[in-house]
């Protein structure tokens, strides 16, 4: 019998860096055998490596989720998101959403999800021809970027509760300042065409964040409690949870205003299709409660959030807390409480 494991290699060496990541993940065991995901995380992890030195190979996988949106798998932890470091890790992943949204993607639809451990970026609109360009200028000290398609569609896929980082200098400082994560002040910045030195730390763009929605309290100096933002994953209610999520994304992209507006379906995108119908209720529900409002576009119907909601939108996405009938009537568990 043939020896599947002598066919192949086990890991990728420095050697296979300046090789295309799918050759590379064709020839490793795991792929061979037929775990493709596991061959992909492998080249994911050998690309991260090098993320934190000078001169990087950064191999980004692009495909699908099952319904259809298209992701970037990055070579970045879901930990080092979340932390918001190393430097070098961070700087990719600030880097790769700006491309993102040079390539087209429309803020309020660009999502981080953790799939088994690394981040999922879903980038419905991109330009596939300007994808490489576009991540290329925004990561240009990187030795080379190569794409590769993902063998099968990603599933499992979580979304990505970001919570919030310490940091206090760069983005980490304007985040800190407006009670968001360093990524939510990237993706606000970039939808406004500023800069995204995630070194750089500009006061005067704090009024700016808060215009754009970005309005929570500053992190305070003991940050080690985080009893006043109540963990969405652990929202006993989905569709809570589902609200909660979907106002955060919202105001995250800084759709604050009827100026700030984005398709109805963004309101939906990327839950399972046998989850559709409760987000849909949802959706309507947060419309009929005042948090958000609409605005025809082009014979569609675009959303925003009611700048005049504000304290009920954070309330809700924060500790859970509604007092709107049209969306408490939906609730099927009480919030979670502080510990």
């Amino acid at each position: 019998m043939c020896d599947i494991a002598g066919m192949g290699q086990r890991e990728v060496t420095f050697a296979d860096l300046g090789r295309d990541p799918e050759a590379v993940a064709r020839n490793l065991v795991t792929w061979q055998r037929g775990d493709r995901d596991e061959a992909v995380s492998q080249t994911l992890a050998a690309s991260a490596r090098e993320t934190h030195g000078k001169g990087m190979t950064l191999w980004i996988w692009t495909g699908h989720l099952p319904d259809q949106t298209p992701v970037w798998a990055l070579p970045v932890l879901v930990a080092h998101a979340r932390a918001f470091s190393p430097h070098g890790p961070a700087r990719v992943l600030v880097g790769t959403i700006g491309a993102a949204i040079d390539a087209g993607v429309d803020p309020a639809a660009l999502y981080l999800r953790d799939w088994s451990g690394w981040v999922v970026i879903e980038t419905p609109g991109a330009d596939p021809e300007l994808v490489l360009l576009a991540i290329s200028e925004r990561l240009a000290d990187a030795a080379r970027v190569r794409l590769a398609p993902l063998p099968r569609p990603v599933t499992g896929a979580r979304d990505l509760d970001l919570g919030r980082p310490r940091g206090r200098s760069g983005l980490a400082g304007l985040a800190r300042a407006v009670g968001a994560h360093p990524v939510e002040v990237a993706i606000a910045l970039a939808a406004h065409g500023q800069s995204l030195d995630i070194d750089a730390n500009d006061p005067d763009m704090i009024p700016n964040l808060r215009n754009w929605g970005l309005s929570g309290d500053p992190l305070p100096d003991k940050a080690d409690d985080q009893d006043s933002v109540l963990g969405i994953d652990d929202d006993p209610c989905p569709r809570r949870r589902h609200a909660r999520r979907v106002l955060q994304r919202l105001l995250r992209m800084g759709k604050v205003g009827a100026n700030y507006h984005t398709a109805v379906d963004h309101l939906y995108r990327g839950v399972p299709a046998d989850q559709r119908h409760d987000a849909m209720e949802v959706g309507e529900a947060l419309i009929r409660a005042g948090l958000l409002g609409e605005k025809p576009s082009v014979g569609q119907r675009h959303v925003y959030l009611r700048r005049e909601a504000l304290a009920q939108i954070h309330a809700l996405i924060e500790r859970g807390e509604s007092t709107a009938p049209a969306l408490n009537e939906l609730w099927t568990a009480a919030p979670p409480r502080r510990r």
